[in-house]
């Protein structure tokens, strides 16, 4: 029985704490992810067509989340590409992504949207949790209005 009252209190409790929800309509949920560096500042640009500039990537985050008209949701990334000059910064992004997080290098140019598109259906790129800084990620590259995939290969120690 005591139970029971507990119960009941914590509920009304838990009823009558105000929450703060968010306006759905308001998110941008995010799918691509893409760090290049420019004039010595980091770029974080999302297929959303939102676009971060800082001298770090919480800088470059903060000042995404600032300037997209809506509310940046990167738990629904997919995919993180970065240049080949920011690989460096991956490590900052490992608090901020989800480890399930695929990831490549990618040339700059890229049409984000694209990428959203071409991933999912022609690769399975190496998780964000199984990557260590150093090793050789597959490279995503533009090729006449078309994306292609060049992967390390491992008997011939080049790229196929």
């Amino acid at each position: 029985m005591k139970r029971i009252v507990i119960y009941i209190i914590l509920l009304a409790v838990l009823w009558l704490v105000p929450v703060k929800g968010s306006d759905v309509g308001k998110l941008q949920p995010v799918e691509v992810v893409f760090i290049y560096r420019d004039q010595g500042q980091i770029i974080m640009e999302t297929d959303t067509k939102d676009k971060g500039v800082g001298a770090t990537v919480e800088e470059a985050l903060a000042n995404l989340k600032d300037t997209t008209p809506g509310i940046i949701y990167l738990d629904t990334a997919e995919y993180l590409l970065l240049a080949e000059d920011t690989t460096d910064v991956a490590e900052q992004l490992r608090r901020i992504l989800k480890k399930t997080v695929q990831i490549c290098t990618a040339d700059r140019g890229i049409d984000l949207s694209l990428v959203a598109r071409f991933l999912p259906a022609h690769s399975k790129l190496p998780q964000f949790k199984q990557w260590q800084q150093g090793e050789v990620l597959p490279h995503l590259t533009k090729y006449q209005n078309r994306l292609k995939i060049s992967r390390k290969s491992l008997d011939k120690g080049g790229f196929l």
